[in-house]
């Protein structure tokens, strides 16, 4: 009697064993095959045996006749949920731009960026380089004005000849603040030896003569009058003085 009730106590164990080790799982309908389903429908079944046909493991799916949008899937810049998050095109998604914060408004931004499907607030142009983004007036490659401002935030303060609000400066070679000529650039400011603000220089070799000079009695038009020692109670430099003196002896 011993082994028969041995032998079906280790059956009942064995069915018990099997009973522990077999899982159920959940399946979800899926019509698209993308391998999401959704919550209308379920099914139960065997973990060990494979998903039924025409159901998924996974579920999440919120369009299930589009096999491109599910939980799954990276979100695009397409005005569509793709991955059921409920937020459409947020930022970073795939295709999306680099949209600069412009604080003032003149389309162009500073560096800050968002990356993102359209503009969105104050992230709202695709055009970066503002020098002084509390400016509209400054950006780039708008026409520089004379205005100790960099207008168009290239690094230079009122450069270039021609400028909106620009004026003539003379070539003056001797820098006795006299140009000669007309021999001159419209500039913001002086320009390297374009730096005189005047013309009417004579000699633009010589810095003692210029229009504002005094006329010495020293065979030169000192004051560029066009008249030569017009002044004769006015004797030349004391160089020049004792030269001639020296030359009558």
């Amino acid at each position: 009697m011993k082994r028969p009730l041995i032998a079906v106590a280790a059956a009942l164990l064995t069915i018990f064993m099997d009973a522990q080790e077999v899982q159920m799982c959940t399946a979800y309908v899926d019509r698209d095959g993308d391998g999401y389903g959704t919550d209308e429908k379920t099914v139960d079944f065997y973990c060990d045996g494979g998903v039924p046909v025409g159901f998924a493991a996974k579920k999440g799916d919120c369009n299930d006749l589009n096999r491109y949008i599910n939980s799954g899937v990276a979100e695009r810049c397409n005005g569509i949920d793709d991955n059921c998050d409920r937020i459409t095109d947020p930022e970073n998604s795939s295709e999306c731009n680099s949209y600069y914060k412009d604080m003032d408004g003149d389309g162009y931004g500073i560096d800050e960026s968002k990356c993102l499907c359209v503009s969105e607030g104050k992230f709202s142009t695709l055009e970066r380089g503002d020098c002084d983004d509390t400016n509209s007036r400054v950006f780039p490659g708008v026409k520089e004005i004379c205005n100790d401002l960099d207008d168009n935030c290239n690094g230079i303060i009122d450069e270039g000849e021609g400028v909106q609000g620009c004026r003539p400066f003379y070539y003056d070679s001797d820098g006795d603040g006299y140009g000669s000529g007309d021999d001159s650039k419209c500039l913001c400011k002086p320009e390297g030896l374009y730096r005189a603000d005047m013309t009417g220089d004579c000699n633009d070799n010589n810095p003692a003569v210029h229009p504002n000079a005094h006329e010495y009695f020293d065979r030169i038009d000192n004051n560029c009058n066009g008249i030569v020692d017009e002044n004769p109670g006015i004797p030349g430099p004391a160089k020049n003085h004792h030269h001639k003196k020296d030359k009558k002896d």
